[in-house]
């Protein structure tokens, strides 16, 4: 699942992807636009998951009411495991691409031309991501500049978490507490100047799930009983019983966000001698390419959904500290008790339309059945 936001570039919309985890914009070349410089510098935008190859080229860019005048972009004509029409970073300066390569800073990212174009605009992002409930691939949203969702205004009151480290290029947080069932987690981390006991965690909405350390996916798959815990060459995944549930929550600074138990699980289909069945795979997986040097803890949409997130620039788009003063305000929209008392009936609903439930106690540590056949998961 992806949440997307339309803009205009050069006079043509586009439906793009809303990142917080990337800071460049890029939009297919497959559409006619007014390009007010084009330029042969040619860059490869890689994600966690997929790539954007281009050229370097400026236009107006028009979105949530606002113009900003010859952003630079990378007009894709070449895209790998990538959906849509493009993508909107709301990252720092310092980690544009496209500013790096064309070394000067009219091309640094969308939201910095924005803020300096209109100086009267607050310089913050809200993002409100709505929970799909019929397994959509893309679902709704509110995406905001400069203004609250006025369902969630009560967000202006709260703590604002700064953005950690303090020389950060992301928006990387730093957990305080993970805890499940009531039992706190032991936190660590491999970035240099942590304080012991917290993770530099990243906020990201242009990731659907949650990559976080093994222990810590361990510890919240490994309470849910008649989980089955399959790690081979192949793949580390937990296949949990669909209608089972676990508590699990987040803390930054003193505030504790709990995550709604439908967000704990991936409800997907196997094949078992030649029949479908369907499985509910772990949603906080470990992490795709192993450790990551800037970050412990990345919290997708799948956490993401849980808070109305206030992402709070600073004076980031105007000094070379890239993130010095930027922070999160996030507002829990998750009442802990009443999600664990509707979870039993959302599960059923959103299970409607997937094939009968497979017997996890015929599932074997290697991934294969009690008669050695191999299930193979397909989302």
């Amino acid at each position: 699942m992806v949440y997307t936001a339309k803009i205009n570039v050069g006079g043509h919309d586009f439906t793009v992807v809303v990142d917080t985890g990337s800071s460049d914009l890029w939009v297919s070349s497959g559409q006619t636009i007014k390009i007010t410089d084009n330029t042969n510098a040619n860059v490869n935008l890689t994600y966690g998951i997929g790539s954007a190859y281009g050229n370097i080229a400026y236009a107006s860019v028009s979105f949530g009411g606002y113009d900003v005048q010859n952003q630079a972009f990378v007009h894709a004509g070449k895209t790998s495991d990538l959906d849509g029409e493009g993508i909107l970073g709301l990252g720092f300066i310092g980690l544009s691409e496209i500013e790096r390569q064309a070394k000067t800073k009219k091309a640094q990212p969308i939201m910095a031309n924005l803020f300096t174009e209109h100086p009267s605009i607050p310089m913050f992002v809200g993002l409100a991501l709505e929970r799909s409930t019929s397994g959509e691939d893309t679902s709704g949203g509110v995406f905001s500049v400069g203004e609250y969702d006025p369902r969630f205004a009560n967000v202006s009151g709260t703590s604002k978490h700064p953005v950690t480290p303090s020389s950060s290029s992301r928006w990387t947080l730093a957990m305080t507490r993970m805890t499940v069932n009531g039992k706190d987690h032991t936190l660590k981390s491999d970035i240099t100047g942590t304080q012991k006991g917290q993770a530099i965690t990243l906020i990201d909405s242009g990731t659907s799930l949650a990559y976080i350390p093994s222990d810590a996916v361990e510890a919240i798959y490994s309470v849910i009983e008649g989980s089955v815990h399959v790690k081979t060459k192949d793949q580390d995944s937990w296949y949990v019983p669909c209608m089972s549930q676990a508590n699990l929550s987040f803390t930054f600074g003193s505030d504790t966000y709990p995550v709604n138990p439908m967000e704990l699980t991936t409800p997907v289909t196997i094949t078992d001698n030649g029949k479908q069945y369907t499985v509910c795979l772990n949603s906080f997986r470990t992490p795709l390419d192993g450790k990551q040097p800037d970050m412990d803890f990345l919290l997708g949409d799948i956490f993401m959904r849980n808070v109305y997130s206030v992402f709070n620039y600073g004076n980031s788009t105007t000094s070379g500290d890239d993130s010095k003063s930027a922070s999160i305000q996030l507002l829990s929209r998750t009442n802990k008790d009443q999600v664990y008392q509707d979870f039993a009936a959302a599960r059923k609903q959103s299970l409607k339309s997937y094939p009968a439930l497979f017997d996890l106690t015929k599932l074997k540590s290697d991934g294969t059945t009690s008669d050695g056949s191999h299930v193979d998961p397909q989302p």
